[in-house]
């Protein structure tokens, strides 16, 4: 898969988060997304939520590594880079 397709599953998935996927290396993939959506929930669940709409692809064999950066956008704002 590419970046640009897991970016559309992502957004597809994800209701009113902004989303930005990297290969880090060749067929590794770092998700970084943020949203409102995120608030409250633990890191577990946050992966869980964002996850969600790549499950058809990493069941299936499309996807291999994934690794995720949540954030709220409070949380975002905050981090002072």
């Amino acid at each position: 898969m590419t970046t640009d397709e897991i970016k559309t599953l992502l957004e597809a998935g994800l209701d009113d988060c902004e989303v930005r996927v990297d290969e880090v290396a060749p067929g590794k993939y770092q998700v970084t997304a943020i949203g409102a959506a995120f608030a409250g929930l633990s890191r577990v669940r946050r992966e869980q939520k964002a996850g969600a709409p790549l499950r058809d692809a990493i069941l299936d064999g499309r996807l291999h590594a994934v690794s995720y950066r949540i954030f709220t956008p409070e949380e975002w704002a905050g981090r002072g880079v």
